[in-house]
């Protein structure tokens, strides 16, 4: 009776689902699917959670089979001692919290913790020695450098000096340098500048005149008689697409004047930022590049031992910006700014 009423509501469930619509099939087939999903999420789950439980006993019995010694017999004073030195606990007190947990030996408990104590004074001491022996390297490799300069740091500010200064020093770089001699009346020293020129072109580009031929910068620089040197690049490359090409042949500038005059006083220059209106619409000049470079300068200045002068300090605004009345063209500065930047070098000397 029973078998025969299961057939007949079985057979009417065929019925019925065959009287379903396509759209009805596909949603109990969803339904069906997402049931599936929930159970693979939750044995998914289960097995995560055996796996923390397997992983917690693990750490329970590593804690336990820690601590067994402190409950053995004579020989786990030893392990005592050591876990009460891991965990800052003086001796005596350890040697007392014994006799609550057990332990019959309290003399013998001490005496091991008070090797413990001589071990540990011991280890303090060579720790000492090895702190002082490297105090001790790091003040001959300071000694090493010219006068102890950190060269990680720009040139800290010192007593102004006057134009005379200048008279053994060369300046090197583009038209900005330029402006810089012309505006400031700097008659005494030696200007190897020139519009357009970069890192690459003062190695090749002949522009300074020897008699009736011209040679270039660098070529120049040999039969040149100078002490200092002071040296910007960077805007006529901001559209260089690789800044380590850029810090390579800046850096061979550098190698190349060591080898005229080892003893010559080599500045690296901040490259001054440009007006905000020049950084949005000039075609390849960006402030953000010049940042960039500046970064790679002060690094390289620090690899080779040379003084790196934060020159944008003073000419650059609040932003970090050149002001729009220190340029006509937003680039190369005005009379009053170029001014502004020799008092800058003037104030950041270095004496060796």
């Amino acid at each position: 009776m029973q078998s025969a009423r299961y057939q007949e509501s079985h057979r009417a469930d065929r019925c019925n689902s065959d009287n379903l619509t396509r759209k009805q099939r596909e949603y109990y087939r969803e339904r069906q699917k997402m049931k599936r999903r929930k159970e693979k999420r939750r044995r998914r789950i289960r097995s995560i959670v055996s796996s923390l439980e397997g992983i917690c006993l693990c750490l329970v019995l590593i804690a336990a089979l820690r601590y067994v010694p402190l409950f053995g017999s004579r020989g786990s004073t030893e392990g005592f001692s050591g876990t009460l030195a891991r965990n800052s606990i003086s001796p005596k007190n350890g040697a007392e919290a014994g006799l609550l947990w057990g332990e019959e030996k309290t003399e013998e408990t001490l005496q091991e913790s008070e090797s413990g104590k001589a071990v540990r004074k011991a280890e303090e001491s060579s720790s000492q020695v090895q702190s002082e022996e490297e105090k001790m390297e790091e003040e001959q490799s300071e000694a090493a450098m010219p006068g102890g300069y950190d060269f990680s740091h720009p040139v800290p500010p010192s007593d102004p000096v006057d134009n005379s200064y200048f008279d053994d020093a060369v300046f090197i770089g583009d038209s900005r340098t330029e402006g810089l001699i012309t505006n400031t009346g700097l008659t005494g020293t030696t200007s190897y500048t020139y519009k357009g020129l970069m890192v690459d072109t003062v190695f090749t580009k002949p522009v300074i005149r020897r008699g009736e031929d011209k040679v270039s910068v660098m070529e120049a620089m040999k039969t040149t008689a100078f002490s200092k040197v002071y040296i910007m690049f960077g805007i006529n490359e901001n559209g260089w697409p690789y800044n380590d090409v850029f810090i390579e042949q800046y850096g061979k500038i550098i190698d190349a004047v060591r080898e005229t005059n080892p003893e010559a006083v080599i500045y690296v220059q901040e490259i001054i930022p440009v007006t905000n209106h020049v950084s949005s619409t000039h075609s390849y000049i960006r402030n953000g590049k010049i940042a960039e470079f500046n970064r790679l300068l002060r690094q390289m200045a620090q690899e080779k031992q040379v003084y790196f002068i934060d020159t944008a300090s003073a000419a650059a605004g609040p932003d970090g910006s050149l002001p729009d009345e220190a340029a006509s063209d937003g680039i190369h500065l005005k009379k009053d700014y170029c001014k502004k930047w020799l008092d800058y070098l003037k104030s950041h000397t270095v004496s060796r």
